[in-house]
């Protein structure tokens, strides 16, 4: 009989009260791209959660929304709260990379949060670096 219960009472304890303040602890950030020049591919967003992260290119979440509308944004939910920094860029040719020159200099448009500039390369994690806190967060990207 025991074996029965279990179940039901783990039921019960995620959908209890307490679970529902550790939901609401969480946040969503909403990364929106400033009116890209070029209204066509895909922008890709990439989330990272630390300078480790940011210097490997390993992203905690990845996004992709169209370029073609008016106002493209991309919405990540669920982050717990702390520092976090986004990559982003317009794949004109969906090619899926960030296309560059000879002399490795991007030819697609690109950006980061808070709007941080490259330094012959991108910018340090701190530079681009926001904090997420419980509930609706947003970022603006320039591509450039």
């Amino acid at each position: 009989m025991l074996l029965k219960i279990a179940p039901l009472v783990l039921a019960a304890a995620f959908l209890s009260p307490a679970h529902a303040q550790v939901q609401s602890v969480l946040g969503d950030l909403t990364v929106s791209v400033a009116a890209p020049e070029a209204k066509q591919g895909a922008i890709l967003v990439a989330l990272f959660d630390s300078a480790h992260a940011w210097g490997v290119g390993k992203p905690v979440r990845v996004a992709t929304v169209s370029a073609a509308g008016a106002a493209p944004s991309a919405n990540i939910a669920g982050l717990p709260p702390g520092a976090y920094a986004v990559r982003a860029f317009q794949d004109v040719n969906e090619n899926g990379k960030l296309d560059a020159n000879p002399f490795g200099l991007p030819v697609e448009p690109y950006g980061f949060s808070r709007d941080a500039r490259p330094n012959m390369g991108p910018p340090a994690f701190e530079a681009a670096a926001f904090t997420v806190t419980a509930g609706a967060n947003a970022q603006t990207i320039h591509l450039h």
